[in-house]
């Protein structure tokens, strides 16, 4: 269930909300980081060439501030991310717990180390750093974000993405919205997203809402889940060189820098 593709959708932990600001956490789930180190996932892999578009458009929003320098990804999966950015002239490398998937990240000659921040092998300071849907994975969202701080100069930029529990499709499909998921243990919204920068010292630029692409039968076998067994939708061989792009509204990704 640890899974970046599983779609275990609508079961998570018990999930608390704040009465003064409205952050929902999961606050029985502390001890997760066994789950990440030890996390296999093929799926994962298997979309990498569209995870990699999504990439490029995140590094495209990057590029309008820092066109170049050194960028480091937190949380980098196999390095599909800091791949891409190599390729854009950026000197990028990552930080990611899964061994199975810096194993990858290594036989693509990436540079993605093993383990979590703070890392002996991070090299403060970073002109651009991104941490793509992650801080809703951690027990304690504001020390990752102190430890990003520490990371960044005045000029750096920094990027999060994560799911907006406030969105409209969150609040139309209720439990069975599909970033209800056991890995997921923070749940933010706009505000209080921005809340966490602001009491990290960091300063907030802009909103957007992101894109996100996928494989035709990836995207069946989602939706699948939601529809009676006699109306699911067939899988072809000739769908697997679709691209489907797809916006939900329902993802944040903030620009921020060091207040």
């Amino acid at each position: 269930m640890f899974r970046i593709t599983d779609a275990h959708y609508g079961q998570t932990g018990s999930i608390y909300q704040c009465q003064e600001c409205g952050f929902r956490q999961c606050n029985g789930l502390e001890q997760v980081l066994n789950f990440y180190e030890q996390l296999e996932d093929k799926d994962y892999e298997a979309s990498r060439a569209e995870r990699a578009i999504q990439a490029r458009r995140i590094l495209q929003t990057v590029s309008v501030y820092r066109p170049s320098g050194r960028l480091l990804d937190i949380g980098a999966g196999s390095g599909i991310l800091v791949e891409e950015a190599q390729k854009l002239g950026y000197i990028a490398q990552g930080i990611e717990p899964s061994k199975w998937l810096c194993d990858k990240a290594i036989e693509r000659e990436l540079s993605v180390h093993h383990g979590t921040l703070p890392h002996m092998n991070i090299n403060p300071p970073y002109d651009v750093i991104t941490l793509i849907d992650v801080i809703e994975h951690v027990s304690n969202p504001m020390e990752l974000l102190r430890n990003i701080h520490q990371l960044m100069t005045k000029e750096s930029i920094g990027i999060v993405v994560t799911p907006d529990v406030g969105s409209l499709t969150a609040r139309l499909m209720g439990y069975r919205w599909w970033h209800y998921r056991i890995a997921h243990i923070g749940y933010f919204n706009q505000k209080t997203l921005n809340l966490a920068l602001v009491n990290a010292n960091l300063r907030l630029l802009f909103v957007l809402r992101p894109k996100w692409y996928f494989s035709m039968p990836y995207l069946i076998k989602r939706i699948n889940i939601y529809l009676p067994r006699l109306f699911h939708l067939p899988v072809f061989k000739w769908m697997e060189h679709i691209t489907i792009p797809l916006n939900l509204f329902d993802s944040i990704l903030v620009v921020f820098t060091k207040e």
